[in-house]
């Protein structure tokens, strides 16, 4: 019997955007076509932090991994970037990859680069597998508004509380996820008790309030959630607070996934507490018109 061969989708692919789907979506076609494995090989965090850059992430590799299989991905490698690999020629990055499989067919992005001082690129990659004996298929931009999907664009889009249009180009609602943790229990304390998660390396949405989905243990649950820095009460960091419409569980320590569906308003400082909780009421009300408008 002979080896198993490989499709291989190379890339990145954070936020698993529209043209991250395109590419996955042939990678799949290719490797029906040719009865071989369909394979992501991919990287546990982002090249540019090697070189002490600042990366605002689309996804958690969890959620990568979990759209992959979703896209009907057979297998999923993810490795750390490291400088071994930073180091390595084009040939050599071939070779690692020729190591760990028998290659049919690799599948990349019109802009993909590999190799040192990321100077590899699809022609180069073409001309390493004629000579190796393995096919290479390019997969143009992806094209919305006469504009290159990119994970850049939707960072930007995001930048500006544009979470509708990052839906758009992501094909999902733009989520962040995390364990609930305390805060200064402001909201307990006015009769909207919220669920605060920490950003970590995520991009996040401007400061405002939108109308979001909480998942929590499967279940979706309608909710409005503060991305700011509470300025009513001084705040002195920024906090991503959620609030569970109609429902009183107890949720610290606890998973919850936060998933974006509108904007509703801009971050405003009250005279006091009565004046946000009225505002709060207001916001609960709007944020379920979007959620049933949005279903």
């Amino acid at each position: 019997m002979s080896e198993a061969k490989f499709v291989i989708a190379l890339g990145m692919f954070d936020g698993v955007h529209i043209g991250h789907r395109a590419l996955l979506s042939r990678a799949k076609e290719i490797a029906l076509e040719h009865g071989a494995t369909c394979t992501v090989f991919t990287f546990s965090n982002h090249p540019l932090e090697l070189f002490d850059a600042e990366v605002r992430y689309l996804c958690t590799n969890e959620q990568r991994r979990e759209l992959f299989l979703e896209l009907g991905m057979d297998r999923v490698d993810m490795i750390p970037f490291e400088s071994t690999i930073a180091e390595l020629s084009a040939e050599g990055f071939v070779e690692l990859l020729q190591q760990r499989y028998l290659i049919d067919t690799l599948v990349v992005g019109f802009n993909y680069s590999f190799s040192k001082g990321g100077r590899g690129n699809p022609a180069a990659l073409e001309r390493l597998g004629n000579e190796y004996g393995f096919a290479v298929e390019v997969i143009p931009p992806v094209m919305v508004d006469d504009i290159p999907v990119s994970s850049t664009r939707i960072r930007e889009l995001l930048k500006e509380g544009n979470v509708i249009e990052a839906e758009r180009l992501l094909k999902r609602e733009y989520s962040l996820r995390g364990a609930v943790v305390p805060n200064k229990q402001l909201g307990r304390r006015i009769g909207f008790p919220t669920a605060n998660i920490l950003e970590g390396n995520m991009a996040i949405p401007k400061d405002g309030v939108y109308a979001t989905r909480a998942i929590l243990d499967g279940i979706e649950i309608d909710a409005v959630t503060n991305v700011g820095t509470n300025p009513t009460v001084h705040g002195d960091k920024r906090t991503i607070e959620t609030h569970l419409i109609d429902t009183d569980a107890e949720l610290y320590g606890r998973e919850i996934e936060i998933r974006f569906a509108g904007y509703l308003r801009g971050e405003k400082t009250f005279n006091n507490t009565e004046e946000l909780s009225k505002q709060i009421t207001e916001d609960i009300i709007n944020a379920k018109k979007v959620l049933k408008r949005r279903k």
